[in-house]
């Protein structure tokens, strides 16, 4: 190691040393001295705000279950925790501090808040700003490398990919949104471009009569003629992109709808929900099957299963992130921590997809502008999956009035939700959004309430968008996104 190098790595190890020393001195020198550095951890990690389960503070302090269940043993028996039931659950056990754990955890911040207020006086304030972007690269660095992945240092550039035995000539990603939002026009379109256009099947024949009758019958009638519409648009622009199916696992229909997929004519089926058997519904091989993770396990699930069962391996995958519009992969107690840690999860993902020959990663989740495309392309991702970009477009399927939400929405009208399947979505503050959020509530049918919100009662209905939809101010067409995306800076 050179001078520069040797200096860097003494004064990083001596930093931690002291900041370590100095927090013990801090505590026993308080009338907290009976706790330990880990029990101080676990205390900040629960916080003074609302009472949360052992796994989603384990989660924080990414240590087990039952190493936490030691820890916090000590805190109740000291005073410092309280052990709740949840009003909701009397089965569901949370952990909260008590008035003493809350002035504990008061002058740990205050000291914390003193000690860095003092380091970063020594920093000339002109050079701050350049202090703090050269410490945060530096962590993103560190967290691509502890994943045992890389960060590319190449300029950004949507390369065509292989999916299976079709090829992408621009690897963009419109998300098969629900509800006739992505249909055979929108699909078409971004084929036309090069790219992969998707049509939800879930609830697509909603405005069918023979709808409330038969609701499976009704989509998989409605898909097969949406399918055969956005072939044909394809052809009629010259598209030379694909044009594929949008499924929902966890739906009991998904698999009546993977069949109707197949034999009319999709080139591409996309699953979300963790569809470990989805190549028994499609044999075809020339049908490139992608599975949607949210996890490198996930991923690593499905990649076990599809070779042991079926002898086949995904196409690509889709790692739909923390800031995705709609249902996400992520219980309540496990968003905050992937939001922080998103490029980390990427590049997780990344090595695990490495594996595998010519299976290349697609991202989605909050990509609305180029620079969040720069930064999922820096950590893994060979192209890019869009959703809310892509509803407030000309040919998107969506009524004018639906459209026009988007463009009212703002930053502080996105909000976090329970849905049904126990996990997190993202939905604009709604009339029931905020009855739901208040209550808690997950007991609700999901679809009929984005449904009331296509037909044109917001207020009493979800409207699915991502954490960038405030970011909409005009429609746009489908080429002025992928130009967006596809010019090359000068």
């Amino acid at each position: 190691m050179d001078k520069d190098l040797n200096k860097i790595h003494a004064s990083m190890k001596n930093l931690f040393g002291l900041v370590h020393r100095l927090e013990d001195e801090a505590v026993k020198a308080s009338e907290f001295s009976d706790l330990s550095r880990a029990e101080i951890n676990a205390i900040m990690a629960i916080g003074t705000g609302r009472p949360k389960t052992m796994t989603h503070v384990a989660n924080i302090l990414e240590i087990s279950v039952s190493t936490l269940t030691t820890t916090i043993n000590k805190l109740v028996k000291k005073g410092y925790v309280e052990r709740l039931r949840d009003d909701k659950d009397r089965r569901i056990v949370k952990i909260g501090l008590s008035d003493k754990g809350v002035a504990a955890a008061t002058e740990r911040d205050s000291f914390l808040e003193e000690l860095l207020q003092g380091a970063v006086a020594q920093v000339e304030p002109d050079k701050l700003r350049y202090f703090i972007s050269a410490i945060d690269n530096i962590n993103q660095y560190f967290l691509a490398k502890s994943s045992m992945s890389y960060v590319k240092t190449a300029p950004f550039a949507l390369e065509p990919l292989q999916l299976g035995k079709k090829d992408l000539p621009i690897p963009i990603v419109q998300a098969g949104m629900s509800l006739g939002i992505a249909g055979s026009n929108l699909a078409s379109a971004v084929a036309a471009e090069g790219g992969l256009g998707l049509i939800g099947a879930s609830d697509i024949g909603w405005q069918r009569d023979d709808f409330a009758e038969d609701r499976t019958g009704a989509n998989a009638k409605a898909l097969q003629e949406k399918l055969a519409e956005a072939l044909k648009l394809r052809r009629k622009r010259s598209g030379k992109g694909l044009i594929g199916v949008s499924v929902l696992w966890g739906s009991h229909e998904a698999r009546e709808y993977v069949k109707v997929a197949a034999k009319s004519g999709a080139e591409v089926i996309v699953a979300s929900g963790l569809p470990t058997d989805l190549p028994k519904y499609c044999t075809d091989k020339n049908i490139a099957l992608i599975p949607v993770v949210s996890s490198r396990r996930g991923a690593a699930a499905i990649v076990r299963n599809w070779t042991q069962k079926y002898n086949r391996v995904p196409d690509a995958f889709i790692l739909q992130g923390p800031f995705a519009a709609g249902l996400l992969g992520f219980k309540e107690e496990q968003l905050d921590r992937a939001e922080q840690e998103w490029g980390r999860i990427i590049s997780d993902v990344k090595s695990e997809v490495s594996k595998l020959e010519h299976c290349p990663l697609l991202v989605g989740g909050g990509i609305y502008r180029r620079e969040d495309a720069e930064m999922v392309y820096k950590y893994g991702a060979d192209g890019i999956l869009l959703g809310t970009r892509f509803v407030t477009t000309e040919e998107c399927d969506a009524p004018d009035a639906y459209k026009q939400l988007y463009l009212n929405c703002r930053k502080n009208d996105v909000t976090i939700i329970r849905s049904p399947m126990k996990t997190s979505v993202r939905t604009m503050k709604t009339g029931l959004a905020q009855k739901l959020a208040e209550r808690g509530e997950d007991s609700y049918d999901l679809f009929e309430a984005v449904r009331r919100s296509v037909a044109g009662d917001p207020e009493n209905g979800l409207v699915f968008c991502s954490e960038n939809a405030g970011l909409a101010d005009k429609i746009d067409t489908v080429k002025d996104v992928f130009r967006e995306f596809t010019t090359q800076k000068k």
